[in-house]
């Protein structure tokens, strides 16, 4: 019993020994200064799993790992970490393949060195002379490794920073974590990952790894060919991005703003890193650039199930500063493949959910979003191709940029983005901007876009592209999205080409192309359609849906740019959205459909005229004006199609069409000029083999420019437009317009931008808008208030100094003229005139009740015609003199004067089409100037009765009022032979009696105040306004604007309030004149002191 005991005994200890082996562990909770491996770390010189926990750290002054996993063990670092300063050769922590254990890291392990870049530039003599620009390496010390697995053999286990560790290295041929041997286990880091030196790597993985790699938190790498991460072993799982990566061998990774700043820096501060994320080897899981999911369910922490808590998970975002693309995929010495990450909408080898952005900052630096392909030709097989669900841009200067790029030998059956894809190119020369770009020898047959694809070229020369495919291979695309290509000119300093800063005139020779399929041989098929994706806010409103076709106006898909067929039967199936390109068909059997309501606009051209087209319910505008040959034309009931005349050049669009031409009854037929059709024109838009048409809808033809009138008509095989210039009497002009029609349209061929203004309107709102802008200023508002002006002197000289019957001292008196006059007539353009000055005037009294005096006045007149923008305006500026006479027997009062004066004239004039083409600015302005002089004379006489009933009293009163003004010729300049104009010498004069009565009272004595109301009626007994006879400055004929009849009396209402002392009085003064064709209103303020 007793030896069973014993036996039972003996053969148990061996694994209670492994049993306890497994969880005992050497445990670090103090300062360390000396190495320590598992397969020694126990008392004992025994195996033993290590662990630096609180309080604890190792720190070493000599080379070596600090860590060294031997054994098959684990290790666990927290505390304080691991430290070296100054120490070349040092390694956190080493792991020795054929081991089995695990690693893991949430402390910091900081190898670093004790040196900082400074400022030592230094001048010929060499004497310092820093120019603010750092020098030196990034790092002087080398080879150290925050992590690192070494063979020979492969390590069992998985290799772990969590989101509480840190890997900080500072040094040449370094890196964060390095797997030189393979690993069966997953490598998974989070936390960051911070490595600056040349040559070096925030993780690498250069040996097979049987697991996943994930890549989290964030990790930055800077230097000379400094790479993010680097798969160059083959990983049999996932490769799983879901944090920051950025690397760059820039010292400034902001740009500077000018040429000058840029020239300061060295070769030093230029160098060129590697990728944020390289792929040279097989990853049978995919590639995934990760993001947290959506969060549907407030109930599951974990939709996505990864294990990992959504709340904690990042977003993948890679960023690279130089060259280098911020994502390869392939390699230039073995051939790569990628599996697919899952199945479904995952069956795809890459699924970028997170953004990657490519900068090359600096001069002469492309920009590579995302390569899939090396640049030897190796293959690159990426499962499925890529989906791209996020934004991906390249920003490059005086280079290429490329969003997307898919290198010969490369194989991506399907590209579907459904982010943003973007490239932009700023150069002044000949560098192009690519938003997706296959080169030959590539393999992608099918792109798909539900986000936005987008390439603008900052410049003139270069091209810009949306989608440039040069293998030949790419067969489908379908858009849902928006594609588009943009050519932005640009204008600075350093662009020497013309010598202004103006990016408006800059010549543009680059091309903006949206899809470039020209290599296909076999056909290519380019389908955009609308997807009814539901409420977008999910907020129970329905999204606005302008055109009803179940697609909401945010969702509508558009295709901006040129498009570019090959040599094969292409199908281009536009069934919703918007598409602005010009499309090049090229040789084969080609079909252009479109339906669904959407809208075309652009050239259509086909090389070889096998071209049929078909529109149901839809609209083509062509903007080509010539001939495009097609073997059918159908439009439906519900089509559209507007064609496109150069009057000036002789040429329109026409559709020639080989076999059967079939419309509609109800289709609309519409027509765009480009220049100025001068004589009635009839255009042959549609020739057919045979014609087969109903009842064409005219509603189209409306919306041919507003100058001209436009109708359809038909025969046997063709179908014409008929156009000619609408009359004044059919646009509904006034007699002033009218008169000046035929000159202005004939101005109009003397500056192309003005005519393509008026080409553009398609409204009488919209042409009567611009054209009265070209109307000279006729001055009526001016005269009249030249009127209100002689009366308001001739009023001022009407009253005794106060209401009583003294008379005496000589008394000197200043008067305000105030007054606003507003003209609205449907003969003249109209106007809004404000007058505003002083009066003042010296009279000696005598003791008989008479009095003699003399006036000087100033007053500033300006006018706005109703047409007017803004800036425009006539200004005039008179002085005049005069002398009076007044009398005052009982209660008649009597007087009467004149005067002369001379004035100065201000005119500008503006043309302001506005925003047009919706880009923020005004598409054409112009504005001129003109000075001009004039004269005037007045007089007046007038009389009055006053009764008196106690301290009230009763006047009725009678004036007339004589004002003649002469003004000079003017000449305008500025504004261009289109729009500048003589306005020859102009004559006015008119002869006004004014009737009324005015009740009042009276209130104390030697401090006197006298409220007064008055009734009144005003009358133009002779004379008129002068024509206004004006011609454009081009040498064009003389057109006359004829005054308005203003022969309308009108009822006139006035206040008063006036107060004082026998030796001064203050009056304020109001009135207010309304006829049919005008308003007066007149303020004032009255002094007078006697002495």
């Amino acid at each position: 019993m007793q030896r069973k005991v014993l036996v039972a005994t003996v053969a148990t200890a061996p694994l209670l020994a492994m049993a306890f082996g497994a969880y005992a562990e050497t445990v670090i909770n103090t300062a360390r200064t000396t190495p320590i491996a598992t397969a020694t770390a126990t008392a004992a010189a025994g195996p033993d799993d290590v662990k630096v926990d609180t309080g604890g750290g190792i720190t070493l002054t000599t080379a070596g790992p600090l860590i060294t996993l031997n054994s098959n063990n684990k290790v666990s670092i927290g505390g304080n970490g691991l430290t070296s300063v100054g120490v070349n050769d040092s390694t956190g922590v080493l792991i020795q393949g054929g081991m089995t254990g695990s690693v893991i890291n949430n402390a910091a392990i900081s190898l670093t060195e004790d040196y900082t870049p400074t400022d030592d530039d230094k001048d010929a003599s060499g004497a310092a002379k820093p120019d603010g620009d750092l020098d030196g390496p990034f790092a002087k010390g080398s080879n150290r490794y925050g992590i690192h697995l070494v063979g020979p053999g492969v390590f069992t286990g998985d290799i772990t920073q969590s989101a509480g560790g840190s890997i900080t290295i500072e040094g040449n041929n370094s890196a964060g974590i390095w797997l030189e041997t393979g690993q069966v286990g997953n490598l998974t880091t989070g936390g960051t990952i911070n490595v600056i030196g040349d040559n070096t790597y925030g993780v690498r993985v250069a040996a097979p790894v049987t697991g996943r790699v994930s890549i989290n938190g964030g990790t930055t790498v800077t230097g000379l060919n400094a790479t993010g991460v680097a798969i160059d072993g083959a990983v049999s799982g996932a490769v799983i991005v879901q944090g920051g990566v950025t690397t760059t061998g820039y010292r400034y990774t902001t740009r500077p703003a000018t040429k000058e700043l840029r020239a300061i820096l060295d070769a030093d501060d230029l160098l060129q890193g590697g990728s944020a994320v390289r792929v040279t080897a097989n990853v049978g899981g995919g590639i995934l650039l990760d993001a947290p999911p959506l969060d549907t369910d407030t109930a599951n922490t974990d939709e996505d199930g990864d294990g990992v808590a959504d709340a904690s998970e990042g977003t993948a975002s890679l960023t690279t500063y130089g060259a280098a693309p911020a994502l390869l995929i392939g390699s230039d010495t073995q051939s790569v493949a990628i599996g697919a990450v899952g199945t479904g909408d995952n069956a795809y080898g890459l699924i970028a959910r997170g953004g990657v952005t490519a900068n090359g900052v600096y001069d002469g630096v492309t920009a590579t979003g995302i390569q899939i392909g090396g640049n030897a030709g190796q293959t690159t097989t990426i499962a499925g191709g890529a989906r791209l669900d996020s934004a991906i841009t390249a920003t490059a200067y005086e280079a290429n940029s490329t969003g997307v790029l898919v290198k010969a030998g490369a194989t991506a059956p399907t590209l579907w983005n459904r982010g943003g894809i973007t490239a932009f190119s700023v150069s002044e020369g000949q560098f192009d901007s690519r938003a997706v770009a296959i080169d030959a020898g590539a393999s992608v047959t099918t792109l798909r876009n539900a986000g936005s694809i987008s390439s603008t070229l900052g410049g003139e020369k270069g091209n810009a592209y949306g989608v440039i495919d040069n293998s030949g291979a790419l067969t489908t695309i379908e858009n849902t999205g928006r594609i588009s290509a943009t050519i932005v000119p640009t204008d600075d300093k350093d662009d020497t080409d013309d010598a202004d800063l103006l990016a408006s005139n800059e010549v543009v020779t680059g091309k903006a192309i949206a899809i470039d399929v020209s290599k296909n041989t076999t056909g290519v098929t380019l389908t955009q359609f609308g997807v009814n994706d539901g409420d977008d806010l999910k907020d129970g409103i329905a999204d606005a849906d302008a055109d009803g076709d179940g697609v909401d106006n945010a969702d509508e898909p558009t295709l901006i740019g040129a498009i570019n067929f090959g040599s094969g039967a292409d199908t281009f199936n536009l069934q919703n959205g918007l598409v602005v390109s010009d499309v090049a068909f090229g040789a084969g059997a080609d079909a252009l459909n479109i339906s669904g309501g959407a809208a075309m606009l652009g050239a259509v051209r086909d090389s070889d005229g096998q071209l049929a087209i078909n529109i149901g319910k839809g609209s083509l505008g062509l903007t080509n004006a010539e001939t495009i040959n097609a073997t059918s034309l159908t439009l439906g009931a519900d089509a559209k199609m507007a064609f496109t005349a150069d009057p000036a050049a002789g040429t329109h669009t026409q559709l020639v069409v080989s076999g059967p031409v079939n419309i509609a009854a109800g289709a609309q037929l519409g027509l765009r000029l480009t220049s100025l059709l001068t004589t009635p024109t009839s255009y042959t838009v549609i020739t057919g083999g045979t014609l087969t048409a109903g009842a064409i809808n005219q509603d189209l033809l409306g919306d041919t420019p507003y100058l001209y009138v436009a109708g359809s008509r038909v025969d046997t095989n063709n179908v014409y437009l008929d156009v000619r210039r609408r009359t004044a009497t059919e646009i509904g002009m006034n007699q002033s317009q009218a008169s000046a029609y035929d000159a202005t349209f004939a101005a109009l061929s003397k500056d192309a931008d003005i005519a393509k203004a008026y080409l553009a309107q398609t409204t009488k709102d919209g042409l009567l808008g611009l054209y009265d802008q070209m109307m000279p200023d006729q001055g009526e508002g001016f005269f009249a208030a030249m009127q209100d002006v002689s009366h308001a002197i001739s009023v001022a000289t009407r009253f005794r100094p106060d209401p009583g019957d003294r008379y005496g001292p000589d008394s000197l008196w200043i008067q305000e003229i105030n007054t606003l006059v507003r003209r609205d007539t449907d003969e003249t353009m109209g106007s809004d005139t404000q007058a505003f000055g002083f009066v003042g005037g010296y009279e000696a009294m005598g003791d008989a009740g008479g009095a003699l005096g003399l006036t000087l006045a100033y007053v500033s007149i300006e006018e706005h015609d109703i047409a007017a923008k803004v800036g425009e305006q006539t200004t005039g500026n008179f002085v005049e003199l005069g002398a009076y006479w007044r009398r005052a027997v009982g209660g008649w009062r009597f007087n009467l004067g004149g005067g002369g004066g001379y004035g100065w004239y201000d005119g500008d004039r503006t043309f302001n089409t506005g925003d047009l083409n919706g880009d923020g600015a005004a598409d054409v302005q112009r504005h001129n100037s003109a000075k001009w002089n004039g004269s005037t004379f007045n007089a007046f006489a007038g009389m009055a009765y006053e009764a008196k009933f106690g301290r009230y009293f009763t006047r009725p009163e009678a004036s007339l009022d004589y004002l003649y003004l002469s003004e000079g010729e003017r000449k305008e300049s500025g504004g261009g032979d289109g729009f500048d104009q003589i306005v020859h010498k102009r004559n006015s004069d008119s002869l006004i009696a004014d009737a009324g009565i005015v009740f009042g009272a009276d209130y104390g004595r030697d401090l006197w105040w006298r409220p007064e109301v008055r009734i009144g009626y005003r009358q133009l007994l002779a004379g008129e306004i002068g024509n206004t006879v004006a011609q454009y400055t081009n040498g064009g004929a003389p057109f006359t604007l004829a005054s308005g009849t203003d022969k309308d009396g009108a009822v006139t209402l006035g206040f008063a309030l006036r107060a004082g002392t026998p030796m001064s009085y203050l009056a304020l003064e109001a009135n207010a004149e309304a006829a049919k064709k005008q308003k007066r209103y007149n303020l004032k303020l009255t002094g007078r002191a006697m002495f």
